[in-house]
């Protein structure tokens, strides 16, 4: 029962994690709405001055590298936890050493975010890769949490077109970080008649990653109804798929605002919040499908752990 209820106290520490790096990256969509990667580049010293004047500009900066900073040191702490013990290590091992990959090229990025003055590749490549590490963060969350197998999942089309709406989504995300980090989304303000009158225009330059990121993401809302349609008998990934058709709504909604509204702060941070919010989502889903496991209740009645099986009777 010791085992079982470090696991448990384990699986907590990484859902803060999870939130921690969700709003991290929601930071993230501060800073580069605000220009802010470069307002700072040489932190902590700072145009020579070792506690630069704290503006708002700065503030997102800083905290952005505080809480990534905090993440990094709670992640290797909870992980040597995890670690040092054989069944902990026997469950998360593996997912646990591909969350520290990520976190590596993660800080790399972040470093080349601003020493290549916000470059489109690093800025996307940095979102694509903080969104794979809260991924990961909740992956091996739940397997800490690891709840008995189920039947499989009846449906064998949901398991292909919840893997294909995955894809999709995180190309998506991809165009989102080219979008963000080059402000393309002010190219075709009212879209999809768009500036000349077209009522498709072509997707040449800048026009045409932001016309292929809203392409996307309408796409996005009718293979996630697809799935949510596949999926509804299935009382393990019903929520789950309802809820990420939920927030893709919510999403592209909230993205046409952003570029009506000449993209305010306020709304890019939301868009980018949304998201997270999605992706997170998805893979939940994800996991429940291909493996016949639903995530557990955070608050409810823990269902017997693989830690927990594996003692001795």
């Amino acid at each position: 029962m010791l085992l079982h209820d470090r696991s448990r106290r384990l699986a907590s520490g990484f859902a803060v994690l999870v939130g921690a790096t969700y709003a991290l990256i929601v930071l993230g969509a501060l800073v580069r709405s605000n220009d802010a990667g470069l307002a700072c580049p040489d932190w902590p010293l700072c145009f020579g001055e070792w506690v630069p004047q704290f503006d708002v500009r700065i503030a997102f900066e800083w905290a952005h590298r505080v809480v990534a900073g905090g993440i990094s040191i709670a992640f290797v702490a909870l992980g040597w936890a995890t670690l040092r013990d054989p069944a902990s290590r026997r469950a998360a091992g593996g997912l646990l050493a591909v969350a520290a990959l990520l976190l590596a090229v993660q800080i790399l990025l972040g470093a080349l975010t601003v020493w290549q003055l916000l470059a489109s590749w690093t800025v996307t490549s940095h979102l694509l890769t903080g969104n794979a590490f809260a991924v990961a963060l909740l992956l091996v969350c739940l397997r800490l949490r690891e709840d008995a197998p189920g039947p499989p999942i009846r449906l064998a089309l949901l398991r292909p077109l919840l893997s294909a709406t995955a894809l999709l989504l995180a190309f998506q995300v991809a165009l989102g970080g080219l979008v963000a980090s080059q402000y393309l989304g002010l190219a075709c303000p009212d879209w999809p008649t768009c500036i000349d009158g077209v009522f498709y225009p072509g997707f040449e330059g800048g026009r045409g990653i932001h016309l292929s990121h809203r392409t996307a993401g309408y796409g996005l809302v009718v293979a996630l109804a697809l799935c949510a349609l596949a999926g509804r008998r299935e009382a393990r990934v019903r929520p789950l798929l309802w809820t990420a058709l939920g927030l893709c709504l919510a999403q592209v909604a909230v993205g046409v605002a952003n570029v009506l509204l000449r993209l305010p702060v306020e709304i890019t941070a939301l868009h980018s919040a949304l998201a997270t919010a999605l992706i997170l989502t998805v893979a939940a889903a994800l996991r429940a499908v291909w493996t016949g496991r639903a995530a557990p209740p955070v608050d409810g009645p823990a269902a017997p752990s693989v830690l927990h099986r594996r003692l001795p009777e």
